[in-house]
């Protein structure tokens, strides 16, 4: 029996020994294995030296001189705050919506982990992470957002050194400038002004509420798409506030009654958004795509956003008066049903090879117009939803874009397809400061969303007749003055393919003819004549002495506007006439600073002296005559000393007005992207004068009349009109020309009446 109990008592020491032998060596082994996994952890963390000295990307700034926002470039929209800057409602939000023992834990709450962990385990609720501030912070910063127990270690013990390298106040800085708030928006800042369009210094508390309760879920809690949501996410905030004794029970029933106003989505392009992305370009240009979307720059415009306004307004005016008298249609051609036939077959044999694409240009075949445009390419049919009426007729054909594929329980020819904005009528402004040559405004179509093109800039148009100024500064900058005559009759010469024989735009011929006269009322003829007796090079290289840089080809036609140049070359070039034959260069941006403040750059106006100030006002005096009596008579109302040209090229193609008062300068362009004419009759005084006048008109409100300064190499002395012929002052049709000292005509000898002519005649000699 002892024996037995022997046995027993033996086998138990065993097998107590066998547990303890084999606890040990699992003890060990987990150490071990701990010791390993906690070594090729920390040997795979990323060096805190990368988190300390992490360089956040910052949004670019663009404002208007009045320091208005208007455009702002990111990979993730930020601005940093020091916290200081960061009001208490806002700092006490955050921590107690996702961590209000942040100033008393190590950088992490071993509590609030393995809260997460028994839910996450036991498949109660949503996944949770249990994170402190500082893990978020290591999470956004050094880590991945992939979810797993490894990358959980990883940032524990990554928080528990950022801890020991950073003061409190210093993580809840990383944090509040780098979460993630939706929208785009990163940081408090970003956030405050994507949501409520204000500074993050004037936040309210119910707003700072809202704001707190987005890093959860920030596509979950969105207040632009799930309201109800957000508020729920806001009252939770409020409560978290009342509970850790930040706020009171009244303060917070205030806060969640409080309404609350959110600004409609921005994006990019606040204001102005020919004038921004222009800037944009010229910034990428300077400091590279990454500079441009991540240093933070902080760029100031010469913008001005009530010009800007104004420029806009008069344009879509004029093109809608334009509209309304000729009722254009985006109809390319109309088609027999013959040919309707041949057409879509030949279209369905191409979108055999190539199937629609979206965003591409179609030539459509219209079948018919109620109750909306419906249209055929191929054997696809679809209809165009903007605009849903066109004024076209079933047989015609338009040019669209593939606007979209057929939606869930759509037919599938039921495409949507958007009119092609080559078809529609369009304009373009420059708004500049003639002494400065800041660009106070720019338009560079008529919808800047439906096509980026800008007009301004990028468009090269004949400029016409808005070309002829050039011509005449050139003569009187030569031994030519206003009361010059140049014979104006029939004219034939020499070109490649044949003979040229210019003509006036009434085709008519009025004889010996003042520069003033010629000029005033944009006879080509005598200009051609005028660029031939001054020589045609001599003529580019004053084009482009005035800042013209597109191809000049030297030929005759160039004097009546036949190369292509951009609204902003045309524009800034006049500012020499405008500014005493000083020529100011383009300004858009005055400033641009870091995004510590420091200046990176300051633009001062670039000026340059290229013609005699006599002959810039000579210039500036005939073309006072094109408003008050000339082509561009439509634009006298304003009122005041202002000049200005039209312009109009071959079938009504291109309608210009470049005009300016001494202290603003500001031109218009009208046509069609495809170079079809704007109709009979409609020129440059007609289509682009008016839209000059209401402009300036309104622009000029309130400002001061002034009159074009006299430089003292300026003589006064009366002739007659139409000989160009000193005369007394008593004569009949008298009038008081303008000279430059020394080429005013003199009285002829023994007698006070006939005067020799100020110029002689320039010979119709058909050599060239």
């Amino acid at each position: 029996m002892k024996q037995g109990r022997a046995t027993q008592r033996s086998w138990w020491r065993t097998i107590q020994w066998f547990f303890f032998t084999l606890g040990s060596i699992g003890f060990v082994a987990t150490v071990l294995a701990g010791l390993l996994l906690y070594r090729e952890i920390t040997a795979s963390l990323p060096p805190m030296d990368s988190l300390l000295e992490y360089r956040a990307p910052m949004s670019t700034q663009i404002f208007a001189a009045d320091g208005t926002l208007v455009g702002e470039f990111y990979y993730e929209k930020r601005q940093l705050v020091p916290l200081d800057k960061i009001p208490a409602v806002v700092r006490n939000a955050f921590i107690a919506a996702e961590d209000d023992q942040f100033y008393q834990h190590p950088g992490v709450d071993l509590f609030g982990i393995a809260r997460a962990l028994w839910n996450n385990l036991s498949g109660k609720g949503r996944l949770q992470g249990g994170s402190t501030i500082t893990q978020q912070v290591v999470k956004q910063i050094l880590l991945t957002p992939q979810k797993s127990y490894e990358r959980k270690i990883k940032e524990i013990l990554l928080a528990v050194r950022l801890e020991r390298q950073l003061s409190k106040d210093q993580i809840l800085y990383l944090y509040l400038n780098h979460i993630y708030l939706g929208s785009g928006a990163y940081g408090v800042a970003a956030a405050a002004e994507e949501y409520f369009g204000k500074s993050v210094t004037e936040l309210s508390l119910a707003e700072a509420a809202l704001l707190a309760g987005l890093p959860q879920a920030p596509s979950r809690y969105s207040p632009f798409r799930h309201w109800q949501r957000a508020k729920a996410r806001q009252q939770y905030v409020l409560e978290r506030m009342v509970r850790v004794g930040m706020v009171s029970p009244a303060e917070a029933i205030l806060a969640a009654r409080e309404p609350l106003a959110l600004v409609p989505k921005r994006g990019n392009y606040r204001h102005a958004p020919y004038y921004v992305e222009h800037v944009r370009r010229l910034l990428q240009r300077r400091y590279g795509e990454q500079g441009l979307y991540q240093l933070g720059l902080r760029v100031y415009t010469a913008l001005d956003l009530r010009l800007q306004t104004l420029a806009e307004e008069a344009l879509q005016k004029g093109l809608r008066d334009l509209q309304a008298r000729q009722k254009y249609s985006p109809a390319l051609r109309q088609l027999d049903r013959e040919e309707q036939q041949r057409f879509l077959a030949q279209q369905q044999e191409q979108l055999a090879k190539n199937p629609l694409q979206p965003g591409r240009s179609y030539e459509a075949l219209v079948t018919a117009r109620r109750p909306h445009t419906e249209v055929r390419i191929g054997d696809l049919r679809g209809k165009v939803i903007e605009p849903s009426q066109l004024p076209v007729r079933a047989g015609d054909v338009i040019r669209v874009r593939l606007h979209s594929l057929p939606g869930q329980g759509e037919e599938e020819s039921g495409l949507r397809f958007v009119l092609d904005t080559d078809s529609l009528l369009q304009g373009a402004a420059v708004v500049m400061d003639p002494t400065s040559g800041d660009v106070r405004a720019l338009v560079g179509g008529t919808n800047f969303f439906d096509s980026q093109f800008n007009r301004a800039t990028q468009a090269r148009r004949q400029p016409g007749s808005a070309f002829k100024p050039f011509v005449y500064a050139a003569a009187f900058d030569d031994r030519f003055t206003p009361a010059s005559v140049v014979l104006d009759t029939p004219i034939a010469l020499p070109s490649g393919n044949g003979v040229w024989a210019p003509q006036n735009y009434d085709h008519q011929f009025f004889g010996p003819t003042t520069l003033r006269d010629a000029l005033a009322f944009s006879r080509n003829v005598p200009t051609v004549r005028l660029a031939q007796a001054i020589g045609i090079q001599r003529l580019v290289t004053f084009a482009r002495s005035l800042g013209v840089s597109s191809p000049l080809v030297p030929n005759l036609s160039l004097a009546l506007g036949a190369a292509e140049v951009t609204p902003l070359e045309l524009v800034s070039a006049y500012s020499a006439f405008a500014n005493q034959g000083i020529r100011a260069e383009p300004r858009f941006i005055t400033q641009i600073t870091g995004a510590d403040g420091s200046v990176l750059e300051s633009v001062e106006p670039r000026t340059s002296a290229v013609l005699a100030a006599e002959t810039a006002y000579l210039v500036t005096n005939v073309l006072q005559d094109v408003i008050t009596r000339g082509t561009g008579r439509r634009a006298a109302a304003i009122g005041r000393p202002a000049a200005g040209k039209t312009g109009t090229t071959n079938d009504m193609n291109d309608a210009w007005f470049i005009g300016y008062v001494p202290q603003l300068l500001a031109g218009f362009w009208v046509g069609f992207d495809s170079k079809r004419s704007l109709g009979p009759g409609e020129t440059g005084g007609r289509v682009a004068a008016p839209i000059w006048l209401d402009f300036m008109q309104a622009a000029l409100a309130g400002e001061p009349v002034l009159d074009f300064p006299v430089p003292k190499g300026v003589r006064f002395v009366p002739i007659d009109r139409r000989s160009g012929r000193r005369t007394a002052a008593t004569s009949p049709g008298v009038f008081i020309e303008c000279f430059r000292a020394g080429t005013e005509p003199t009285f002829a000898e023994g007698t006070d009446a006939t005067a020799q002519p100020a110029a002689a005649i320039v010979s119709d000699g058909a050599e060239y």
